[in-house]
């Protein structure tokens, strides 16, 4: 009899990662599973349009059975079956986030050796989720790193502003890369760090008073382009890159109505300062993500500054479906988080 799991979707930091990882790994193991309390620490407990879409995607990229996935829902039931791979359109209907629903269809697709075309409208740059780039040039590395042949284009961008046009990425998974064990636990020299100050329908000088507080700030080599993008809807977006020899890590900077655009690069400098002084090659954001790769993979090791809830809470989910260790130990200031 197949097993069936009860997961409390409160548990740590009760929000829609537990989700995420529970699908993903369901797909994997063959593991069915019940969630009650989805999202019960949010400021709108339940599930959203992207969380809905992520569970219906996953749905049907391995023919599973499911009660439950509507908008508000806060309880679901998920029965997996064989994930087939495929080529079709997976449509928010909303600004949420496109990324968050490729977090949930990757590892499965890539852990199966089945090919996958998945054409995902929604929003591509949203504040409390990755940004299409954060994929692109930090994740996606590394999971090509453990062998995945993988990629994602940008078709449109998408931002929060539901006056815009909804956004809409492609994340191609080809067939036959099996994920093998990686280590990042030397930060590397550091070759650059690029400045880019993106704007849709708003004025240059926004973005040009941005990379002015970042120049002042960063004193490492520093490279600074100022983008202006069609469609979208108005935004503003400000990403700071570092490039280490061994490893990438991208900030985030979101402009908001009323927020001087100093204050948006001010922050977003203080976060790239503190990821600097840190040494080490592996960022919060990066550190959640990998921990799903490694353990499917069955092993690897990285260095990263302590781990966030957020994490913490995905290796306990990681868990509930895999029997295999996943220790974190003080190293210095950082930690070394090890898989296997």
């Amino acid at each position: 009899m197949t097993e069936h799991l009860d997961i409390d979707g409160s548990r740590g930091e009760g929000g829609g990662q537990i989700l995420r990882t529970s699908l993903a790994l369901s797909m994997l193991t063959g593991k069915s599973f019940a969630m009650r309390n989805i999202r019960a620490n949010r400021a709108k407990p339940g599930l959203r349009r992207q969380h809905a879409t992520a569970v219906d995607a996953a749905a049907r990229l391995c023919d599973a059975t499911v009660h439950g996935a509507k908008v508000d829902s806060r309880y679901i039931e998920f029965t997996p079956g064989t994930i087939t791979g495929g080529d079709f359109l997976v449509d928010i209907g909303s600004a949420g986030s496109t990324t968050l629903v490729v977090q949930t269809l990757l590892v499965p697709a890539i852990a199966s050796g089945k090919p996958l075309r998945a054409t995902i409208r929604g929003g591509t740059h949203n504040p409390m989720a990755p940004p299409f780039e954060f994929l692109e040039r930090v994740y996606l590395p590394q999971l090509r790193a453990m062998g995945a042949d993988v990629s994602i284009t940008l078709d449109q961008h998408g931002f929060v502003d539901s006056a815009g046009p909804l956004g809409q990425l492609t994340l191609d998974v080809r067939a036959g890369g099996a994920l093998r064990p990686i280590e990042l636990v030397n930060a590397g020299e550091l070759v650059e760090c690029r400045a880019t100050a993106v704007l849709s329908r708003l004025p240059t000088h926004i973005g040009d008073r941005e990379l002015a507080v970042v120049r002042e700030r960063i004193a490492e080599p520093l490279s600074c382009t100022l983008s202006e993008v069609r469609g979208g809807g108005t935004a503003n977006v400000l990403f700071i890159e570092i490039e280490r020899t061994s490893s990438f890590e991208l900030v985030t900077g979101f402009g908001e109505r009323g927020l001087r655009a100093e204050t948006v690069a001010e922050r977003a400098c203080d976060e790239a300062a503190a990821f600097l002084a840190a040494n080490v090659p592996v960022g919060e954001h990066l550190a959640d993500q990998l921990l799903l790769p490694l353990a499917v993979a069955g092993g690897g090791r990285f260095r990263c500054a302590p781990l966030s809830l957020h994490a913490t809470t995905n290796i306990e989910t990681i868990g509930l479906f895999l029997d295999l260790p996943i220790r974190v130990e003080p190293d210095g200031d950082a930690v070394l988080v090890t898989v296997g």
